[in-house]
């Protein structure tokens, strides 16, 4: 009733809709696993939007990067300064600094990367049996290219879902900053952060300018 060719890109559709979902699951939990592996045993409490050490000391809000749209959290350099294990943690004169991205897979920078790629995929998923329309198949075959061709477009909509539920929000109480050149601290690829030897070498990048004080 069918012919070879058209169950084979029936097939081939719906291959490529799970490799679409499988990439999406794979980079989630890559990004996951990233932001573990950055923070480290820093926990993070939802209710002070604050971080706290191993030593349960308390890193709070800093300022709010809009172009990266990251918060920087950093502790106070006294307590850093005077920490029994600062020399495992940072080398900065400015208290460690921890940073957390404000917007949730896949709204973030890495995570729409991601999601686009497997938004593609699914697109490619959906053109197979359309372009098999051109073919001209039987009318049986016509219903079943097509049937297939909505039920994989219906079941990608979620992954594009986020290009329009994009957030824009931004935590007002933190201020905003530009992008800013600092001396790297030898911690700062571990824990995903950066760090200065002290708070007066901040130098701003060319071309970058502080949004608010």
């Amino acid at each position: 009733m069918f012919s070879v060719d058209v169950l084979l890109v029936c097939c081939y559709s719906a291959f490529l809709l799970t490799v679409a979902y499988g990439f999406d699951v794979m980079a989630r939990r890559v990004a996951v696993r990233a932001q573990r592996w950055r923070t480290g045993s820093f926990r993070y409490h939802d209710d002070h939007d604050a971080w706290t050490c191993p030593e349960d000391q308390w890193l709070w809000p800093a300022s709010f990067d809009p172009e990266q749209r990251i918060v920087r959290y950093r502790a106070k350099p006294s307590v850093c300064n005077s920490c029994p294990v600062k020399s495992t943690c940072t080398t900065s004169a400015a208290g460690r600094e921890v940073t957390r991205e404000l917007d949730p897979w896949p709204h973030s920078e890495a995570g729409r990367f991601h999601r686009g790629i497997a938004c593609c995929i699914a697109v490619l998923a959906v053109c197979f049996p359309l372009g098999m329309l051109l073919s001209r198949p039987s009318g049986p075959e016509t219903a079943l290219l097509l049937g297939v061709a909505t039920l994989v477009l219906l079941a990608a909509v979620p992954l594009a879902r986020h290009l329009w539920r994009t957030p824009s929000n931004f935590p007002e109480h933190v201020p905003q900053t530009a992008i800013y050149e600092l001396k790297r601290d030898r911690f700062g690829t571990r824990w995903g952060s950066f760090g200065d030897a002290d708070a007066e070498k901040l130098i701003p990048r060319e071309n970058h300018e502080r949004l608010r004080p």
